[in-house]
């Protein structure tokens, strides 16, 4: 009784605990969305609302907005509002380089057209051990020293890949992989657990 009962536990632990972090990870986009108009929604006096409806019709809301920001930004017009606007925060200085990082990484994982090229391995910390590394430029070698072409490479954290390290390794020393970003960024999110895919194949 008790085998069968630890078997039946542990067969339901493993689709609970996908499941509430699926939830849990959903309440908080969730609040993050709703918090953007949630002050603005709750504090007006020209519609009377139920105070249960303001955080719903203000997650609604935003996620309109984004939407509508990027129906605006596909027209002519638009791009030339957000040209200006880019314009304009690349003449702040400390505000510049943050606004750009921070564009890039979501144009990285959220964007048609990542920034990052391909995906490699390459060894680090040390000789014997691999990691992943997302490709961002390639850089001639007489910067470093040397006639080998370098490549400049994100390396991203666990379980968070949109932070990292940048370094800058031998193309020799690597090894490309017919891999997506998606597919890594996956494989990084889940510790590991999501395996490779089946159309892997190393190109040493």
């Amino acid at each position: 009784m008790l085998n069968k009962f630890k078997r039946n536990f542990f067969a339901g632990l493993v689709i609970f605990i996908p499941l509430s972090l699926t939830i849990y990870f959903f309440h908080l986009f969730f609040l993050m969305m709703s918090d953007f108009l949630h002050p603005v929604i709750l504090n007006q006096n020209l519609v009377p609302l139920p105070r249960a409806s303001v955080r719903p019709i203000s997650f609604c809301l935003t996620i309109f907005l984004i939407w509508f920001l990027g129906l605006v930004a596909s027209n002519f017009m638009g791009k030339r509002l957000v040209a200006w606007f880019e314009a304009g925060i690349r003449h702040i200085p400390v505000f510049r380089g943050m606004y750009e990082a921070i564009q890039k990484m979501t144009e990285a994982f959220f964007g048609t057209q990542s920034p990052y090229k391909f995906v490699v391995l390459v060894e680090y910390p040390r000789k014997g051990l691999h990691t992943y590394g997302f490709v961002t430029n390639r850089l001639p070698g007489t910067i470093f020293g040397s006639k080998e072409t370098y490549l400049c490479l994100f390396v991203p954290t666990v379980p968070n890949p949109t932070s990292g390290l940048l370094i800058y390794v031998p193309e020799s020393e690597t090894i490309t992989l017919q891999m997506t970003i998606e597919e890594a960024a996956k494989i990084l999110v889940s510790h590991g657990f999501v395996g490779l895919p089946e159309s892997l194949n190393p190109k040493i």
